[in-house]
């Protein structure tokens, strides 16, 4: 039958059942409308010949549009009194942030794992110390932990860390050709060895003096203990510099996986979790045998794996100042400025930092501007300026430590 005739059927159709409708006062049955109506389509399909579809509007209902992520944006000054400048992340009380951040360092050698009370920190900085080992410092200020650690000694850097994010510094000594250099830094913010009395708890031995791995610090007393030293410095400082969005910048290129690795069994791997938004952290466990294995790195105090919502590495000028010995070591990481790999939202981002004297770390992208990151924590790798950077596969990313 040829379309214009099919059509006309449905229209004469539609006109008969319309007219009839109306000249009858009661109302019509809504059944027998509806079957009338199926028949009328069915007779002129059945006579109109199968031709091939195409698209065109139907009467469905438009879907509600999904709403549009409303951007959380926040730095890289004027912070709001109640958001911590150095995660982007409200605070259950201000008032925590009337304090100079508290800085824990923290050993990551096999006998020290399970770490304690990193899952509360804002930031970890974690840097080779030697022999293909690393440590950390873990920064606490939106947060507090009431058992961190273990606690072992301080690294030349610690002095420009804490420096630069006006903390207070946790540590169990040092070398004297290390502690003298942070002492004439820092001064009375070091807090060395152990206090631990009925008054304060801040710097506690929980095991045997033969287990370097017993010590532990609980940031709220490191802040009533110095406040006791000098109460007039212990009070909120200007900690501007980082920036903050929750929706990420164009630019990034697929991440789904980081490998940081500073020695033959110190890697940390790091897994993107798409549901959480935070690259899950994983670390080599070596067997009796010498076999190596990635685990899941955990936080003792609740069990849980670690995750961050910022994972960087800052390629920064390392020089080792002993030799063969490789235990000392200077990172020119204060008023330097250079290049930073940020990973977030599973995506990498080749950007520049920036450091000063006394502000926090600044990241910066190719036009100069300031660089967001997802509010949370952020775990920061420093390395050398040799370090080699792969991808391989496309997604998997790794960087090898190399020394001068």
């Amino acid at each position: 039958m040829p379309k214009h005739l099919s059509q006309k059927i449905i229209t004469v159709l539609f006109v008969i059942i319309f007219g009839l409708s109306a000249c009858q006062t009661a109302t019509p049955d809504p059944v027998t409308t509806e079957q009338t109506m199926q028949a009328a389509v069915a007779l002129t399909l059945t006579a109109a010949p199968t031709l091939t579809p195409i698209p065109t509007a139907t009467s469905t209902a438009t879907p509600t549009a999904s709403p549009t992520p409303v951007a959380v944006v926040y730095g890289p000054t004027n912070f709001p009194a109640n958001i911590n400048p150095l995660t982007g992340l409200e605070v259950e009380d201000p008032a925590i942030l009337d304090r100079l951040p508290v800085m824990i360092k923290v050993a990551n050698q096999a006998a020290a794992r399970p770490h304690a009370g990193l899952t509360n920190a804002d930031i970890v900085f974690d840097y080779y110390v030697g022999s293909g080992l690393d440590r950390f410092v873990a920064l606490y200020y939106g947060k507090d932990d009431t058992k961190v650690g273990s606690v072992r000694s301080g690294r030349m850097v610690d002095r420009f860390l804490v420096r630069m994010y006006n903390g207070i510094l946790a540590m169990v000594s040092a070398d004297k050709r290390v502690l003298d250099p942070i002492l004439s830094t820092l001064g009375g913010r070091v807090i060395l060895n152990e206090h631990c009395d009925d008054t304060y708890q801040a710097i506690c031995r929980l095991g045997e003096r033969t287990d370097e791995s017993s010590v532990f610090a609980d940031t709220a007393q490191m802040s009533a203990y110095y406040t006791k030293r000098n109460a007039a410095d212990n009070v909120r400082k200007n900690l501007d510099g980082m920036a903050f969005a929750t929706i990420p910048p164009p630019g990034g290129v697929l991440a789904n996986e980081f490998i940081m690795r500073f020695g033959k069994n110190i890697n940390h791997q790091w897994k993107y979790d798409a549901a959480t938004k935070k690259y899950l952290h994983w670390i080599d466990e070596v067997d009796s045998n010498g076999n190596s294995r990635m685990i899941p790195l955990v936080d003792r105090n609740n069990d849980e794996q670690l995750a961050t919502s910022n994972v960087i590495t800052i390629f920064v000028k390392l020089n080792t100042l002993n030799g063969a010995a490789d235990s000392i070591h200077e990172y020119e990481i204060q008023s330097a400025k250079g290049r930073a790999l940020i990973f977030r939202d599973g995506m990498i981002y080749d950007v520049f930092y920036e450091t000063g004297w006394d502000t926090p770390i600044q990241f910066y992208d190719a036009e100069g501007n300031p660089f967001p990151l997802q509010p949370g924590n952020t775990w920061i790798h420093l390395t050398g300026l040799y370090s080699k950077v792969i991808e391989e596969p496309a997604g998997i990313w790794k960087v090898n430590l190399g020394l001068p």
